[in-house]
């Protein structure tokens, strides 16, 4: 029964990637957190819909990421990193509420936008994007913490340890692009890439998790009687 449950879990970290790609698909390009009152206003109203399927998609993906990231976690607990374990699992419940949080913003103003004041939506709008931003640097905790409890316990390649390294720094560079306008603004190509990049690992992590669960599990011997 755990490994069917383990086996499952590390599958919901795809079923988060593609969830998370969806739904920042799904409403097409966002209006920069800069934009004009009037420009935000016909976005949310001309996107409604939209934004509504893709709350709904990023609230399902958050129940398979924490899912998913309490095996990734006991992984490497069970590797003899407690410490880097709990990072790891504490930096992903601050990322999902921070992401749920701007959900919750932007969600509401989808619905606000038609009886709100244009001025006071867009302000806020901005407010929303600019929170988003602060996920990146919980996502840097928990690929620094994911990169030390590699490197420590060899519990997966070295390859997927380098690569959570260059994740970190992607991420901590995301987070540091807080100029007005351009790539490393928020809603610039650096915001971009660390959105993308989030459901990568994530995507890469549960396809290492599988690879090493099909690794350690011990072969079926043939009854002999």
């Amino acid at each position: 029964m755990k490994g069917t449950t383990e086996r499952i879990s590390a599958y919901s970290g795809l079923i988060f990637a593609v969830l998370l790609l969806c739904s920042g698909i799904l409403p097409g390009s966002p209006a920069k957190w800069y934009a004009s009152a009037t420009d935000v206003q016909s976005y949310l109203q001309g996107q409604h819909k939209e934004l509504l399927a893709a709350a709904v998609l990023s609230g399902i993906g958050y129940v398979f990421l924490l899912w998913f990231l309490s095996v990734f976690a006991g992984m490497f607990r069970d590797a003899g990193q407690g410490r880097a374990a709990t990072v790891i699992y504490g930096a992903g419940v601050a990322t999902v509420a921070i992401a749920a949080i701007g959900d919750g913003i932007q969600l509401g103003l989808a619905k606000l936008t038609y009886i709100a004041d244009p001025n006071t939506v867009a302000a806020m709008y901005g407010v929303g994007d600019w929170l988003y931003s602060r996920l990146f640097w919980t996502m840097a905790a928990l690929a620094f913490a994911t990169w030390v409890a590699a490197r420590r316990s060899k519990a997966v390649p070295t390859w997927y340890t380098l690569l959570t390294l260059l994740a970190g720094c992607v991420w901590v560079v995301s987070g540091i692009s807080t100029n007005d306008k351009g790539f490393f603004s928020i809603t610039g190509g650096m915001g971009l890439a660390g959105f993308v990049s989030v459901a990568l690992w994530v995507g890469i992590s549960s396809i290492v998790m599988l690879m090493q669960q099909h690794a350690e599990a011990p072969a079926a011997a043939p009854a002999t009687g």
